[in-house]
């Protein structure tokens, strides 16, 4: 009797040890669990942080840019416009430009909007339409120059698509077109 009590007792313990070897490992595996989460979340933390830094400097860097525009400049530019699309008779009576103060939160305080006369405007845009339409009859060849400036005239998005189908990385994009690595990469994913 005794030795049947020993053998039980022997195969219940051969048991308890199966079943904590086996909560052994899988509270081992949870352990590795934990330790990939928390590498993930602090790569997740890094990419984020890195985005916004380089969100905050791209920012910063427009900032600089539209303070360094002076509202004189862009006075005066438009001034210069109105002048050269208008006729001799139009001369002598410049409408009076208005400054208007946004009110937006998201605008800075230099931030003015100029107002021409509806008439004015109208008289440039059809002359405009119509020196344009004489040009593209008599168009020459485009010029190294003038393909540049055309290029100008495309969306930095349309610019980008284009630099992609050439087979230009995302960075050469981003150094040519003066813009961030990440919007660059956003952008097409977006298209693609």
């Amino acid at each position: 009797m005794t030795t049947i009590l020993i053998a039980v007792l022997f195969f219940l313990q051969l048991i308890s040890f199966y079943f904590l070897i086996i909560l052994n490992t899988k509270l081992a595996k949870f352990k590795d669990l934990e330790k990939k989460q928390e590498r993930l979340m602090r790569e997740m933390d890094d990419t984020i942080s890195v985005y916004l830094a380089e969100m905050k400097d791209e920012n910063d860097r427009l900032i600089k840019e539209l303070q360094s525009v002076s509202q004189s400049e862009i006075a005066a530019s438009s001034l210069r416009q109105t002048e050269q699309y208008m006729t001799p008779q139009e001369q002598p009576t410049l409408p009076v430009v208005h400054e208007v103060k946004s009110d937006s939160s998201l605008s800075l305080e230099k931030d003015a909007r100029i107002y021409v006369p509806k008439n004015i405007v109208a008289n440039a845009y059809s002359r405009q339409q119509h020196t344009s339409s004489k040009m593209v009859k008599t168009a020459p060849p485009l010029k190294v120059e003038e393909q540049k400036e055309a290029e100008k005239l495309l969306t930095v998005e349309q610019q980008a698509l284009e630099l992609a189908k050439q087979g230009k990385s995302p960075e050469e994009i981003a150094k040519q077109l003066q813009k961030g690595k990440t919007e660059i990469e956003l952008l097409l994913k977006f298209h693609h």
